[in-house]
């Protein structure tokens, strides 16, 4: 594996980037060949990364605000050291310790090409927008940026033009097109986000976007116009891409085929909130069949057979078969479905030969088709499960082990991985998420008989001091979920603390069940206003909303327990309803629990213990995110006390005094 040492042409003279002939460093290899040229004495680089974070470096000069922390300094020092010893990295950087500036100095100050993936949109944008133009300046280098989203985020101009001309397309949809449409003359790069309303909602997203299914690739007409082609020549001409996760696994998947998410080759990939990695690997290596999938092929069908305009039976024959498949849809049969799709297949494959597009179409078909089979009937070490009913289900494939998935897919690739979250470890070990993730972290383990990676794994603590900032709220009284008047009990407490908190709380429910039923109540209940998950707006409306009114309360289900900062007054309490145990017919947890306990481990323990300390530490940490913030974290759960268990949760908990009486709440709110 190459190692990545510091240019000195890049490090001194980073200020003379733009005006310096770059086409010497545009070709990979002879960029890593100028690197090994110029590779200075074993420690240089990391030495040179040290002195930016002193309080009499670069960064202390420029950037208001700034303080020398040691615990960042150590983390940026040995990011740096893993990027010129050509390791892996997995770095637990607690909420505080400012890791997105310890990689950030490191990946701007190498002449590699760099990938930073992260789970988030608003850390995606934070690093584009805020992050790294802030640092570039205070270094005083100039290394070329590229963003690279998913395909969902870019406008597809064929399809946009395909839906306008459509006679069939209603006129209250063709309105919103032409908006689009005039906003299409002007954009630079086709981000959808750019646009003042959400193309999704506002039911037009299908129709000016292009799956990896419905693309052209290049044997579309506007090719050369593609805001996802132009996107990714960007990143081949960049020095440091920010991309996704999704997008890094669905391009180490290689399921686009023609026109592929492809991702350039990389020195170095930074995967930041990578916590997140397993659970979205179990998507993008499995399977999902879900009715708008269907639909979705019935109707770019239906729209070539009218082009044709000389198949009017084939065109008659698809309808009355596709309307059997909803029929066996709805009524959650699978089996079914799968047997009429064959015949769809067969009438497609038929008519392969009259064009490009009936060829692409076929395969379509065929690879849905393909996709069912595996589910009704999932190979080794894949488990299958249905999320809802009726037309609205989805039935699913997953790998029940990540691991040697990861291991097989992503880790083999070239080039350094260093991997970051404020949650990677459980009880003080990595054990668990190193499995998940494929990664043998120093724990003692043969690699090759585990088919491991090898990473070293680091572990930097908060800097802030939790035993005055915070204080935890577990009271003894509450009933048990799912005992008599836990739910009135529950309600009881969230308003008795909103009140002493006068607002500025997040209310973090388990379910969204709970959240239906106490949530309505707490608006009725309080003074202040309360903002609720798929009621009040969008995420990103209520949270701005949040945040803006400096009193209001947010209830919210998973997608509010991580990726989300407010820092100061705004929030002042979390309240955690219960402790996030997985719901018990959870099928790819059943499977990941059965496959524990065949090797002889514990399935609770081992699994679901866990996963509920994991996914409580990411809720527990949407409180403190600065020196100055105060707060309380209140866990409605008596289990922690009742339960054996419950010692292990409190362990995982921040350092913070915990009490179980409302009138230390009380008190710890009357003294801010």
């Amino acid at each position: 594996m190459p190692a990545v040492t510091a240019l000195s042409r890049f490090y001194l003279c980073g200020s003379d980037w733009e005006t310096a002939d770059s086409s010497e460093y545009n070709n990979l290899s002879e960029q890593r060949a100028a690197m090994n040229e110029n590779e200075t004495s074993n420690g240089t680089f990391s030495t040179l990364i040290n002195r930016d974070f002193q309080p009499d470096g670069p960064l202390a000069s420029a950037m208001p605000g700034y303080v020398c922390r040691t615990e960042q300094v150590k983390l940026a020092t040995e990011i740096a050291e893993t990027m010129q010893n050509g390791t892996q990295l997995m770095a637990e950087a607690e909420t505080g310790t400012g890791k997105t500036l310890a990689y950030l100095v490191p990946a701007l100050r190498s002449s590699a090409k760099v990938l930073i993936s992260t789970h988030t949109k608003a850390l995606q944008d934070q690093l584009m927008f805020r992050d790294i133009p802030g640092v570039q300046q205070a270094l005083g280098v100039r290394r070329r940026i590229a963003l690279l989203k998913g395909r969902s985020n870019y406008l597809c101009p064929y399809r946009l033009e395909k839906n306008m001309q459509d006679i069939t397309t209603e006129p209250w949809l063709k309105k919103k097109l032409l908006r689009v449409n005039m906003w299409r003359n002007k954009t630079r790069v086709g981000d959808l986000s750019e646009l003042p309303f959400d193309v999704f909602s506002s039911a037009i997203g299908g129709k000016i976007t292009a799956t990896a299914e419905q693309c052209l690739g290049s044997k579309c007409p506007l090719w050369n116009e593609c805001p996802i082609v132009l996107a990714r020549q960007a990143a081949q001409d960049a020095d440091i891409v920010v991309s996704n996760h999704s997008l890094l696994l669905a391009d180490a998947e290689l399921k686009s085929g023609d026109f592929g998410e492809v991702l350039p080759d990389f020195d170095v990939t930074i995967l930041d909130e990578a916590h997140a990695l397993p659970d979205l690997a179990c998507r993008h290596f499995g399977r999902q069949i879900a009715l708008n999938r269907l639909t979705s092929w019935h109707n770019d069908m239906q729209k070539l057979l009218e082009e044709l305009a000389d198949e009017a039976s084939l065109k008659r024959d698809i309808s009355t078969l596709f309307l059997q498949v909803v029929h066996a849809y709805d009524k959650d049969d699978l089996a079914a479905v799968l047997e009429i799709w064959q015949e769809l297949a067969a009438l497609a494959d038929q008519r392969r030969e009259r064009s490009d597009d009936a060829a692409r179409l076929a395969d379509r078909c065929e690879a849905i088709g393909d996709d069912m089979q595996a589910i009704l009937k999932p190979p080794q070490g894949f488990v299958a499960w249905r999320e809802g009913s009726g037309n609205q289900s989805k039935h699913l494939l997953a790998p029940v082990e990540t691991g040697p998935v990861l291991n097989e897919k992503l880790w083999p690739r070239s080039g350094i991985f260093i991997l970051l979250s404020a949650t990677l470890r459980i009880s003080g070990s990595f054990a668990y998420m190193g499995e998940r993730l494929g990664l043998n972290c120093d724990l003692g383990l043969d690699s090759d008989a585990h088919q491991e990676t090898n990473a070293q794994a680091v572990s930097h603590p908060s800097p802030f001091d939790y035993a005055t900032q915070a204080m935890i709220y577990a009271p003894r009284h509450v009933p048990p979920p799912n005992a008599d008047g836990y739910e009135d009990a529950l309600f009881a407490e969230m308003q008795a603390l909103i009140e002493a908190s006068s607002g500025r709380a997040f209310v973090l429910f388990t379910s969204h069940s709970m959240l239906r039923r106490v949530a309505p109540r707490l608006a009725a209940a309080v003074s202040w206003p309360v903002l609720i998950q798929n009621e009040s707006g969008s995420r990103d409306a209520i949270l701005q909303q949040f945040r803006e009114d400096k009193h209001s309360v947010l209830c919210g289900t998973r997608s509010f327990w991580e990726g989300v900062d407010v820092p100061g007054e705004a929030l002042s309490l979390v309240i955690i309803d219960k402790m996030p145990f997985a719901p018990p017919d959870d099928k790819l947890l059943a499977a990941r629990r059965d496959a524990c306990e065949k090797k002889g481990g514990n399935g609770f323990f081992d699994i679901q213990l866990p996963e509920a300390v994991a996914t409580l530490r990411q809720g527990a940490g949407r409180l403190i995110r600065t020196q100055e913030d105060r707060g309380v974290i209140a866990i409605l759960d008596s289990r922690l006390y009742i339960k054996s268990y419950g010692r292990v949760v409190a362990q995982n908990l921040p350092p913070a005094p915990k009490t179980e009486e409302l009138a230390d709440i009380r008190r710890f709110f009357a003294r801010q």
